[in-house]
């Protein structure tokens, strides 16, 4: 492996936002995770088919495998967001483009984060519709 420089990226207002709606959206699905918990029967919906519609069924409990992935990929995205260096690039990495080269990756991972975490808590948001019987299958706008 080439020996690249390794570089403090410094962060702009617009990071600091981005990477604090990426928590905002990390701690909002723990939370209509954790508030599902207390309103959703023992048992909902565990797996949909490619229709959408629920074909397995398991404790409500299973609902924190969701934010528990999340966060796990979460926790994986922000280390590598500190060790840009050790990620692979199109370009050869050198002194004079490093510092953009490891911006624009901590910049993926982070927008990584957010829609990977909105991902989950549409899940969730999906899940808990399905169970609460508001809807028959996740995607559906009204009750059929």
């Amino acid at each position: 492996m080439e020996a690249r420089p390794k570089r403090e990226v410094p962060q702009t207002p617009a990071d600091r936002a981005a990477e604090m709606l990426a928590w905002g959206v990390l701690a909002l699905l723990w939370a209509l995770t954790i508030w599902s918990l207390f309103q959703l029967p023992a048992t909902i919906p565990v797996h949909f088919n490619g229709d959408g519609v629920a074909d397995h069924y398991g404790e409500k409990g299973s609902l924190l495998q969701l934010p528990l992935v999340a966060t796990a990929l979460f926790a994986v995205l922000t280390a590598l967001s500190n060790y840009p260096h050790i990620l692979n690039y199109p370009t050869p990495i050198t002194p004079a483009n490093a510092l953009s080269q490891y911006r624009g990756a901590i910049r993926l991972a982070r927008g990584l984060k957010i829609v990977m975490v909105l991902a989950f808590l549409l899940l969730v948001f999906q899940t808990r519709r399905v169970a609460a019987e508001q809807t028959s299958r996740i995607g559906q706008e009204v009750h059929q």
